[in-house]
């Protein structure tokens, strides 16, 4: 056998190519790591981009005015901020009625009111256009930024037109089946009530009738029999009509009436009771009457408006407690009849005038119903004619009545057919 050959020194790795070949795998294994890294790095930003452009869109785009702002100026803002930044104020706090004149200046408020808040809160608060027929509503949202931000709030303004719009209708209609609850239970009430008040005017009548067979008919006392007896009379046709409205009868049939008639009866029947009371008051009150003879027919119930006119005047004794004067004056008003009736009494509060003829606003508290004017206005309303109410230029109140002027009526023929 032929001797085993050695390979050449040459032909067998050393050490330091083995140590070459190792470092080779370790940097080729690092750099599939970066790469994957770089990968993962450059995904990630990507991502970032997007988030950032998808954000920044979200919050140019928005309906809500975003602001970052500290006490005295606004340090960031998105477009529908500046938006509703030119809308023209001034903006009115409804909490307390402070007014701001820009947005700018509604969000320093806010911003202010956080932070002198010594723990962290969130303010909401509503401001609308104090000086526009349909204003716009803002919710304001105030809320504190907390981390490297500190000192700076984020602010939140929507318009919320719509939203009290609809708020405040639902408000009305609720007040309005409230109104309609208090009338349907007032109609069960008014039953019983004109039953038992009936009963006690039919024993009033026969009183009456027993009285007057032992008056001298030519006394002063008959006078006042006549005169109760009237009232009575009046009384049990409003108790009749009160009975018709709570079974929910058809209303008044209207007839031919003379205004100036009317007012006397009304004058007659009130003028020595509220003389009387201010007297016992230590006051003086007077009533002026002007009542021309000839005034044109108009259409009504007399009964109905007999209470409306004693309604006005009581009304406007109870709004001079120092006493002063009524006045009642009718008069021809182109093709209607007008009636007025002043007082030099407190007058009414303008805020007060669009509501005074609705049912159950009183400004007497719990002295009134709110329903005497009510009551009044739907009288003359069914008679064809308007009630309005206003304030004197030299102090008080004034109430007009205007009715459509009838025709005169057709003279009967003198005598009978031939």
């Amino acid at each position: 056998m032929s001797p085993r050959r050695e390979p050449p020194p040459s032909a067998v790795p050393g050490p330091s190519v083995r140590e070459s070949q190792g470092l080779l795998g370790k940097y080729r294994e690092l750099m599939k790591k970066h790469t994957a890294l770089v990968r993962k790095l450059g995904e990630h930003t990507r991502r970032q981009v997007i988030t950032y452009k998808l954000s920044r869109w979200a919050l140019e785009t928005s309906d809500s005015a975003l602001a970052v702002m500290n006490a005295t100026s606004v340090v960031l803002a998105n477009r529908r901020w500046h938006v509703l930044g030119r809308l023209r104020g001034p903006w009115r706090r409804e909490e307390d009625g402070a007014e701001r004149m820009a947005l700018r200046d509604v969000g320093q408020a806010e911003a202010a009111a956080v932070l002198a808040h010594p723990e962290g809160v969130t303010r909401v608060t509503r401001y609308r256009q104090a000086r526009e027929a349909q204003p716009r509503v803002l919710e304001v949202r105030a809320e504190r930024v907390t981390g490297n931000m500190q000192g700076q709030v984020l602010m939140l303004a929507r318009d919320i037109t719509e939203q009290a719009r609809a708020e405040e209708e639902l408000a009305n209609a609720r007040a309005t089946l409230l109104e309609r609850e208090k009338v349907r239970a007032l109609g069960e009430l008014a039953a019983g009530i004109a039953h038992d008040l009936r009963a006690t005017l039919n024993a009033m009548r026969l009183r009456l009738e027993l009285l007057q067979r032992d008056v001298d008919p030519a006394g002063q006392g008959q006078q006042h029999l006549d005169a109760l007896t009237h009232v009575v009379s009046d009384a049990e046709a409003r108790v009749e009509r009160l009975q018709a409205f709570s079974r929910s009868k058809p209303g008044t049939v209207l007839e031919r009436v003379q205004l100036t008639g009317v007012v006397r009866d009304a004058v007659d029947i009130v003028r020595g009771g509220i003389e009387h009371q201010a007297r016992q008051g230590g006051h003086s009150l007077r009533l002026d009457v002007e009542l021309p003879e000839g005034l044109p027919h108009v259409s009504g119930s007399a009964m109905e408006l007999r209470y409306v006119v004693i309604n006005l005047i009581i009304n406007a004794r109870d709004a001079m407690p120092r006493g002063g004067a009524i006045r009642l004056r009718a008069f021809r008003f182109g093709r209607a009849v007008r009636l007025t009736v002043e007082d030099e009494g407190t007058g009414i509060p303008e805020e007060h005038l669009l509501n005074i003829f609705k049912p159950f606003f009183t400004t007497k508290g719990d002295k009134g119903t709110g329903l005497g004017l009510s009551m009044a206005h739907g009288v003359v309303t069914q008679a064809g004619g308007t009630l309005t109410a206003a304030n004197r230029p030299e102090g008080g109140a004034v109430f007009t009545l205007t009715f459509p002027a009838l025709k005169a009526a057709p003279a009967p023929p003198r005598g009978g057919a031939r």
